[in-house]
């Protein structure tokens, strides 16, 4: 008994299967409608997943590249992220506004690059002249050398009247050369006063630089690539007023 109820249902169950394998491949809407949709699934969830990676990098990119070029992000800067400001906005902001303290840090440093400029123009000049006075020094030391040969030829001979005349003229040209140098000498000393006066007032005009960006900034002390970057964003924003 138990052995025919097994027939049975083996027989129920091939007949189901075949019923099905039937429907499938008279018709194929079974597995190909189900293939459509898986791929249908895939295809979309790969192209979102590429297109989004894509867009992420891309993004990334021009990060990475704002970074590189202003040398500071815009969290570095902080409040001076106020210098992206237009050319009318600088021209009329209040002293005491965040715009109005970048203008005076722009105006300030630039003072203070026209008299490093001054500076080193003024330390050209005096070491020009040092090189003058050095060449001086060194006719005095060959005119020195000239008139002790004529000395020494006109000892020789007392009574040659050229030899005499040889030691007269380089005597005069001793003269004129430690006149000469001591001219030089003094040019020399003033044009290095300069320098040092120069060099002065460009450290001084810095520092003047220094605490205007640092009155403008809230974030402080403002690191040297923070502040090339925002040199960068003011270049050709300010025009003097």
């Amino acid at each position: 008994m138990r052995k025919r109820i097994r027939n049975a249902g083996l027989i129920a169950a091939v007949s189901a299967f075949a019923l099905l394998s039937g429907l499938a491949g008279g018709h194929g809407l079974i597995g190909h409608d189900m293939a459509a949709a898986a791929g249908n699934g895939n295809g979309n969830a790969g192209g979102n997943g590429k297109s989004n990676g894509a867009g992420n990098s891309a993004s990334h990119g021009n990060s990475a590249n704002a970074h590189a070029s202003n040398g500071s992000t815009p969290s570095d800067l902080g409040a001076l992220n106020a210098a992206h400001a237009s050319s009318k906005a600088f021209a009329n902001a209040s002293p005491n506004s965040r715009v109005g303290k970048i203008k005076a840090y722009y105006e300030a440093n630039k003072a203070a690059t026209e008299a490093q400029q001054d500076a080193a123009n003024a330390q050209a000049s005096a070491d020009a002249l040092k090189q003058a006075a050095a060449d001086a020094e060194q006719a005095v030391t060959d005119a020195e050398a000239k008139l002790a040969a004529a000395e020494a030829a006109a000892a020789a001979d007392p009574t040659n009247t050229a030899l005499a005349d040889a030691v007269t003229a380089a005597q005069t040209d001793l003269t004129n050369a430690q006149a000469a140098a001591a001219q030089a000498t003094a040019a020399a000393d003033a044009a290095q006063a300069t320098a040092d006066a120069a060099a002065a007032a460009a450290a001084t005009a810095g520092q003047a630089a220094t605490d205007a960006l640092n009155n403008a900034a809230n974030k402080k002390p403002v690191s040297a690539e923070t502040r090339a970057a925002l040199d960068a964003m003011l270049a050709g924003k300010i025009s003097n007023q």
